[in-house]
C-alpha cells in the first residue's frame, strides 16, 4: 500500500479506542502470520516432497500474507502518527 496515497483516505481505525485498535491489530496479524508459520515448517520439514504445483501454491499464499502484514504496518504507522507518536520513518 503507498503510504502517500492512504493518506488521504480515511484511516481504517479512525473512531476507534486504543483497545480496539490493539484488537484489530492482533486480528489482522494473526492469520499472516500464522499461515507463514505453517508454510514455513511444511518447506523446511521432513514430510512427503512437494510438488511444484503445491509450492506455487504455497509462494502465492506467503505472498499474500505479507502484502497484508505490510498493509497493518502502514496502518499501524500512520495511526500512530495521527496520535502523536514519534514514529522513525523506518523505510
Amino acid at each position: 500500500m503507498n503510504e502517500q496515497t492512504s493518506r488521504h483516505e480515511p484511516h481504517p481505525w479512525e473512531g476507534l479506542t486504543p483497545t480496539q485498535v490493539l484488537t484489530t491489530v492482533v486480528q489482522e496479524l494473526y492469520n499472516p502470520v500464522s499461515l507463514l508459520g505453517r508454510h514455513l515448517n511444511r518447506l523446511t520439514g521432513e514430510e512427503d516432497p512437494l510438488t511444484e504445483e503445491e509450492y506455487e501454491s504455497l509462494f502465492e499464499q506467503m505472498d499474500g500474507a505479507v502484502r497484508q502484514l505490510s498493509k497493518t504496518v502502514v496502518n499501524l504507522k500512520r495511526y500512530a502518527r495521527e496520535q502523536g507518536a514519534d514514529i522513525e520513518d523506518l523505510g
